[in-house]
């Protein structure tokens, strides 16, 4: 970002009954500068401005670590009547501009954070809905072997439901299945098998429903209604 810089005399005072510590009987001035800073976004003052000892006659500044004592106590006594700045610091218009696009893009962000997500909302409700033949849920399942409990396979694909009754079901499942996650919209929903696997419904929430088949071989996880 490009940075202006420049020193403003803000004001002078003469130290004529001061001893030249550099070259004794030469006239000095005592001058306050203040830093002016400027950017595209904003622009400022220093605080406080800074003192310097000036020699009239070699046009050269006394440098500080030879300022005697004297010297120090009238930069005191001078300092309280050097004029404040007019400001520290103050947006230009194109920081006005930044400013108020952050502050909308984080209202934004906020905003699309909290708003109700509609497929969200969609999608939770039909979970709730009683399950009837033909309906298509997504969801992960599990293979076990049925007189172990030990997991023999696991992923994703689509279910259709072939017939729906009050505590049991005949589901099909997809060809395609995947064994890493993936979205229902990358999955294939209209080819099932033929074969079709009696399940009895553990859990039905809002957010999920768990199905189980009789001869505990396959557990389902139903998170989509199509």
């Amino acid at each position: 970002m490009f940075i202006y810089i420049k020193k403003i005399e803000e004001a002078s005072f003469a130290a004529d009954h001061l001893q030249n510590p550099v070259n004794p009987g030469n006239q000095m001035i005592l001058v306050f500068y203040r830093s002016y800073f400027s950017t595209a976004i904003y622009t400022g003052y220093s605080k406080n401005a800074a003192p310097s000892y000036y020699d009239r006659v070699t046009d050269k500044f006394i440098p500080k670590r030879k300022w005697s004592e004297e010297m120090k106590r009238y930069v005191q006594e001078c300092e309280n009547q050097v004029p404040k700045a007019p400001f520290r610091l103050k947006p230009t218009i194109f920081g006005y501009i930044f400013i108020l696009a952050f502050i909308g893009f984080f209202a934004y962000l906020v905003y699309d954070t909290v708003k109700p997500n509609p497929y969200q909302q969609e999608r939770v409700s039909k979970l709730s809905e009683t399950m009837n033949g033909g309906d298509l849920y997504f969801g992960r399942f599990t293979e076990k072997d049925p007189s172990t409990g030990t997991p023999k396979g696991s992923g994703f694909r689509w279910f259709k439901i072939m017939d729906a009754g009050q505590e049991s079901l005949l589901i099909s499942k997809a060809r395609e299945h995947s064994t890493t996650a993936k979205t229902s919209m990358e999955m294939n929903s209209s080819d099932f098998e033929q074969e079709t696997i009696p399940m009895k419904i553990k859990d039905q929430e809002s957010y999920q429903i768990d199905l189980v088949s009789e001869d505990g071989s396959l557990e389902v996880t139903l998170t989509e209604k199509k």
